[in-house]
């Protein structure tokens, strides 16, 4: 990743640039203990990442700096493709494009619907271009008339009234190629809503309408030669027993055993999945197999970086804040640092599969 002269000529204080650099060396070390080291040809190292309100912070938790971008920039590389929820205004995300250099690209969606429980979120997917070529297809997820989403809204003076509505936040659905391995990728940001009652029911409605959506679609991707689709995301889901999960994996999707835990900072939700819909089960039987080299993980995002123990080094930052003003002892900005740090990297902790795509050897034998 090309650090210089981004970081070098950055105008951040010297002893936040020190900490930057410190910190980017234990992240980088990190990184190559806990992920498979990217290859030129055989393997395809692929993440969904929830990056909380990138573009929309403000007063009350502060805006990221560079050097919060630095963090994010660095994790990104260490992948080949990357699908990223909670892109907001591009400012900051041209940023972390510039610090990731030439050989990145990326393509979004337009903002969502604030009315919509969009939030004015894009669905982004980035992309090494030395491993990943977009294959010209992209498409927002718009379900017909037939396939509408049903709602029962409480009008104010305590009736319910049946609605219909597409998704809070429109899948994004491209089509990608990496060695031999071509693919569909469909990237979700599910409408969240309530733990309970008729939001819950809609997000679980959200979640099976696109399950059943590209599981239907994955048939014609199949004639198209594809090896597989893959559907992946914030699908908000509680725990692989929940109906929200029960959801995604009716539709003959597969979910490495690996990730199926909790990924989100607190340890206790399901929130973000990949799903696969493989042409063959060669794929998911790679991806579930004992290895000595893994195929699927989460990435302990605050084992290094912004540990609980350097609360006091962001001290200054978190003062500055509207919520670190009405900090006054230690132990209030002790506990508010756990908060303040995921408006700084995030909330959620990345996920990634590692995808084998030299089929040369299969097309030989097929010859």
């Amino acid at each position: 990743m090309p650090y210089y002269p981004k970081l070098k000529q950055s105008s951040l204080p010297v002893d936040v640039k020190k900490r930057t650099v410190a910190n980017l060396l234990k992240l980088k070390s990190q990184l190559v203990k806990e992920l498979p080291s990217k290859d030129l040809d055989k393997n395809l190292l692929l993440a969904t990442w929830n990056i909380r309100d990138l573009g929309k912070n403000g007063a009350k938790h502060g805006n990221r700096n560079l050097e919060d971008l630095f963090y994010i920039a660095e994790i990104i590389s260490n992948f080949d493709l990357i699908a990223v929820q909670e892109v907001n205004d591009l400012k900051e995300w041209e940023t972390i494009m510039d610090i990731l250099g030439k050989d990145w690209d990326y393509i979004a969606t337009d903002v969502s619907e604030f009315a919509d429980g969009g939030n004015g979120e894009r669905m982004t997917f980035v992309f090494d271009k030395r491993k990943v070529w977009f294959k010209n297809i992209a498409g927002e997820i718009v379900l017909s008339r037939t396939k509408l989403i049903s709602e029962n809204i409480e009008l104010e003076d305590g009736t319910t009234k049946a609605y219909e509505r597409q998704f809070s936040r429109t899948p994004f659905l491209v089509s990608f190629q990496s060695g031999w391995f071509r693919f569909d990728l469909c990237t979700v940001h599910i409408y969240f809503g309530s733990e309970s009652g008729e939001k819950l029911n809609r997000r679980i409605k959200e979640i099976d309408s696109i399950a059943k959506e590209i599981g239907d679609r994955a048939e014609f991707s199949f004639k198209e030669k594809k090896q597989a689709v893959i559907l992946l995301g914030d699908f908000n889901i509680v725990h692989p027993e929940h109906d929200t999960m029960k959801a995604l994996k009716k539709y003959k999707f597969d979910i490495p055993k690996n990730i199926e835990k909790p990924n989100n900072i607190k340890g206790d939700k399901y929130y973000d999945q990949i799903a696969i819909r493989s042409r063959d089960t060669k794929l998911i039987d790679f991806l579930n197999a004992p290895s000595q080299t893994p195929t699927s993980g989460i990435f302990e995002l605050y084992a290094e970086v912004m540990k609980s123990t350097d609360w006091l080094s962001y001290k200054t930052e978190m003062s500055l804040t509207t919520e670190g003003k009405n900090k006054t002892t230690d132990a209030d900005f002790k506990t508010y640092f756990e908060e303040w740090k995921t408006y700084h990297l995030s909330d959620h902790k990345p996920m990634w599969v590692r995808i084998p795509i030299d089929m040369s050897g299969d097309y030989l034998n097929s010859l």
